[in-house]
């Protein structure tokens, strides 16, 4: 019977190894960051940790192809929740939920979105945000709208933060969108139809099979 190939050993962070992210994870966490990933510290002095959490109903694949993207900063796969409130809809539903560990390569994304310990739009987004970070914002963040448009859920940010990202869909991907009132003090992103062929083109080969349908496809 042939020997089971061993499991590639997991990498670990140590003084003289410390963990760190290739450009494609950095490219895809800034999309993440844009959408529902949150960040944590322990302390004001801790090092971050990354926060996923998903629907496990319809987005189960999904958070996988993500673990699987992060899994050397995790010590834990993904582990189901029985109820979790999502505080933009006051919705509830189960979920998997997986973090990472607090680890300094994490450190930047704090200081880029959050102030106060509120999650905003770097004023610098638009030299952050490329392709990659695109397709992995639409995959947290984006859904279907009316009339074959796509929606960015950018419920959470302010009027002038969702301009600002607005602006930046132009200038780096040229995609003209618009902002909608969703409910007072609440703006989020429509794309229209005839827009979303340039999404595709740009985003679908970073895109998990499951999540194509925010695409359209």
């Amino acid at each position: 019977m042939p020997e089971k190939p061993k499991k590639k050993p997991r990498k670990r962070a140590n003084s003289d190894n410390p963990l760190t992210l290739t450009d494609y994870q950095k490219q895809a966490l800034i999309g993440l960051t844009l959408g529902d990933v949150s960040l944590e510290k322990a302390t004001s002095n801790s090092n971050v940790r990354l926060r996923f959490d998903q629907s496990i109903s319809i987005h189960s694949e999904y958070i996988y192809f993500l673990y699987d993207l992060f899994k050397d900063f995790t010590l834990s796969p993904p582990k189901s929740t029985n109820r979790r409130t999502n505080e933009r809809v006051k919705d509830a539903y189960n979920s998997l939920i997986f973090k990472t560990r607090m680890l300094p390569c994490f450190n930047y994304l704090w200081e880029l979105f959050y102030i106060n310990k509120v999650k905003t739009i770097p004023s610098n987004i638009g030299d952050l945000l490329t392709e990659v970070g695109l397709a992995f914002w639409i995959m947290d963040d984006g859904g279907s709208g009316s009339n074959g448009a796509l929606n960015l859920h950018t419920d959470s940010y302010t009027l002038s933060e969702v301009n600002l990202l607005i602006e930046v869909l132009k200038r780096n991907f040229d995609i003209n969108s618009r902002a909608q009132l969703k409910r007072p003090g609440q703006w989020i992103i429509v794309i229209p139809k005839k827009e979303v062929p340039k999404v595709v083109e740009l985003t679908i080969s970073h895109m998990h099979q499951s999540m194509l349908y925010k695409i359209g496809k």
